[in-house]
């Protein structure tokens, strides 16, 4: 309204005798109204992916803490087999020595022999069963304990080769680590980013190209990609509403370019903006802040082989 004022006021005295200004076209004042209204159209946008992202790190979180409760389970029933197996061997080895002393007492007496084949039947049918328990138990274990080794092998591999082939980035902001068997790739804002800019440097889109020649090398390992900032608010101007916006358009930024790799199939990758929420340290310092604006890309391995085996009866 107050646009539409100042124009008409500047028309009226435009047409009061300034004869060599003209006012502004109701052309021009059409296309101002246009250009507000597909900049409100991209703001309500902008609102749509921060809450999609927002769905997406509630989902990945449930996916991180379904993980986690099965892999606390896995390792609860694998104690739980072991300490079955030593009971049963324990009951095994008492009822082989009853066994002995039975057939010691059977072959010393004549009277009572019939009694004592059917005893003698008893238990040789119960220690048939329980050697065919402990040894259904004891496969079982092999086969879990076999499967978590693999595992181990295959996550210690995947960091020693992404290790390997970032290592010209190694003082550069850029370091690679384990933690619950997973695979930690993180790096500084400094290398990927300008400030308050989503845009990948030449020098993090090499870093980047990196891990996905590495990830199209393993199908099976599952990409998440984590944009983070320090606690400093944004303005909110521009495309940028505020940290959590930011977080975002970085990770998927991220994606993008590892997904140029087309031997990555894109259901393994997924991204999430976590703003200032996971500080690796008190945003009470600018060299604390500078270490919290990171990215992450989180490497893990596909479980599904271990879970079918726990399912089994």
């Amino acid at each position: 309204m107050k646009n539409s004022a100042r124009i008409i006021g500047f028309c009226l005295i435009a047409g009061m005798g300034v004869s060599t200004f003209s006012c502004v076209s109701s052309q021009k004042y059409n296309d101002l109204l246009e250009k507000q209204e597909a900049c409100s159209s991209e703001n309500r946008e902008l609102q749509k992916k921060n809450q999609s992202c927002g769905e997406s790190l509630i989902e990945s979180q449930a996916r991180g803490e379904r993980l986690q409760k099965q892999l606390d389970k896995t390792q609860t029933e694998l104690d739980t087999l072991r300490r079955n197996y030593i009971l049963m061997a324990s009951d095994l080895a008492e009822l082989q020595e009853n066994y002995k002393q039975i057939d010691a007492e059977y072959k010393s007496s004549v009277s009572g022999k019939d009694a004592l084949i059917e005893q003698l039947g008893i238990k040789e049918a119960e220690l048939a069963e329980k050697e065919s328990q402990l040894h259904a138990q004891a496969s079982k274990m092999a086969e879990l304990q076999e499967i978590l080794e693999k595992k181990d092998q295959q996550i210690n591999s995947l960091r020693e080769a992404v290790s390997n082939a970032l290592l010209g980035f190694k003082d550069k902001g850029l370091s690679v680590r384990m933690s619950e068997g997973k695979v930690y790739v993180s790096m500084d804002e400094k290398l990927l980013f300008a400030s308050g800019s989503w845009t990948v440097s030449p020098q993090g889109r090499e870093a980047i190209y990196e891990i996905g020649n590495v990830m199209a090398q393993n199908p099976d390992i599952r990409i998440m990609v984590e944009g983070h900032t320090d606690n400093v608010p944004l303005n909110g101007k521009g495309d940028i509403k505020d940290n959590w916006d930011l977080s975002a358009k970085r990770a998927t930024s991220i994606v993008r370019l590892l997904l140029e790799n087309k031997n990555i199939d894109p259901s393994r990758v997924s991204a999430c903006g976590r703003s200032e929420y996971v500080p690796l340290s008190p945003n009470d310092t600018p060299e604390n802040r500078a270490k919290n604006r990171r990215t992450e890309i989180i490497l893990t391995p596909d479980l599904d082989e271990l879970f079918q085996v726990i399912a089994q009866d």
